[in-house]
């Protein structure tokens, strides 16, 4: 499968990112999170292992040490708090709350850990125990590639680690030839794994810029960059529950082009996808709130998602967006009508388990009709109350007189202009 065209894509993020080039830095803030959390994600398994080994790690340490009674009353106490600090990393890594706490909690307690227990190496060392230098590589190694840490976050954690270690080497006087072997060895592994993450670090946020951006496209209407169908269901559905428990009202908006098959019979097929795109891009600029969604529909027919809205604020939206679109001034033909014009039918009321979001759409879908019948170029609403004049998600004969009084004629009419 090709990689899309990042320049084919303006409105994206993803896209905006990949032609940045700037794989192995940070992200705007909003995609560094999301990077960050998904990396997490894909290394949680390995996250754990890692801090519950550790644990255990240190934890035998403390026996060993406890039962050989060779070091100082203080020592032992470093070495349990090294013990507490792993175990206290392994606890919330294996908890429920490791996506918010983990790496607050791993940026503080990694460096003080490491800086601890290389202390305690350098300690051991002197005593003549040499082969405990042995462990400082893991100690690198962990931050940048075992515990789930950003690249900048183990850098910092290895360099306390190896100050660290300096500073009790030289205090304790452990032999320079002990010394100068540590420290290369530290140092050859830390730019080795330095060089690694870089390359491995850009790899993964390009992946992850390329992945974000084809599950974007896949969400989205090809033509005018609007969400598809699909997800609108999806997206309706989610915030029918959420309004439910939280006891809110939402508005359905169901928008029809005027006359649009005429539009297309006139001016041809790339004219019209032209002037779907205007207007998508007009209606995109009234729907900018995190759970709002503008999706195309189908056809010519746009569908909106209002969170939290009331009658009278729903239909001040809708007025705009039909005045805006108008106002676009896309010149529609004689013998038609001026320009291009859009019909509106909104649909507010509150979701309880007793209603389905199926009935919400039907009863915009009847308001967009009359819309259409007395008309076009307008805006007609439904009330909460209008839900009643529902039989399972379809309109009894007799709902909504009016709306059938304005005549056989008009109804006839929009067959007619459809056609």
């Amino acid at each position: 499968m090709s990689q899309p065209n990042p320049s084919a894509f303006p409105n994206s993020p993803y896209a905006a990112e990949l032609q940045r080039g700037v794989a192995a830095k940070s992200f705007s803030r909003h995609l560094e999170k999301k990077y960050v959390r998904s990396r997490l994600s894909e290394n949680r398994a390995l996250v754990r292992v890692t801090c519950v080994l550790g644990a255990l790690l240190s934890l035998f340490c403390l026996v060993r040490h406890s039962l050989e009674g060779h070091l100082g009353s203080g020592y032992l106490l470093q070495i349990l708090a090294v013990f507490l600090a792993s175990f206290a990393l392994a606890s919330v890594a294996c908890s429920p709350w490791f996506w918010r706490l983990y790496l607050p909690l791993a940026q503080i307690v990694v460096p003080v850990r490491n800086a601890l227990a290389a202390t305690l190496i350098a300690r051991i060392a002197a005593s003549g125990q040499l082969e405990t230098l042995m462990i400082l590589p893991l100690m690198v190694v962990g931050p940048f590639f075992l515990l789930g840490l950003p690249p900048r976050m183990a850098l910092f954690a290895v360099v306390a680690t190896i100050v660290s270690f300096l500073v009790s080497a030289a205090a304790l006087a452990l032999p320079l030839s002990a010394t100068v072997f540590a420290c290369a060895l530290l140092l050859v592994v830390t730019i080795s794994c330095v060089i690694a993450t870089r390359h491995i670090e850009e790899g993964s946020r390009k992946s992850f810029l390329e992945s974000c951006l084809v599950a974007e496209l896949a969400e989205h209407d090809a033509l005018t960059g609007t969400k598809n169908r699909r997800v609108f269901d999806e997206h309706l559905d989610l915030l029918w529950q959420r309004a439910i428990e939280d006891g809110r009202t939402i508005a359905v908006l169901l928008i029809d082009v005027d006359y649009f098959k005429k539009y297309n019979d006139r001016y041809g097929h790339q004219a019209g996808d032209r002037a779907l795109r205007r207007v998508a891009e007009t209606l995109q600029v009234f729907v900018d709130r995190p759970l709002d969604v503008l999706a195309r529909y189908g056809g010519e027919e746009f569908a909106v998602l209002l969170n939290d809205t009331d009658r009278g604020h729903a239909g001040h939206i809708a007025d705009r967006m039909r005045r805006a679109v108008d106002e676009l001034a896309i010149e529609q033909g004689d013998g038609i009508s001026g320009r291009v014009t859009i019909s509106v039918g909104v649909a507010v009321l509150a979701p309880t388990a007793a209603r389905s979001p199926r009935g919400a759409l039907q009863l915009a879908d009847q308001a967009l009709y009359e819309a259409k019948v007395r008309g076009r170029n307008r805006v007609e609403l439904k009330k909460d109350e209008d839900f009643t004049l529902l039989v399972t998600g379809i309109f009894s004969k007799s709902a909504f007189p009016a709306a059938r009084h304005d005549g056989a004629a008009g109804l006839a009419s929009i067959k007619a202009a459809q056609a």
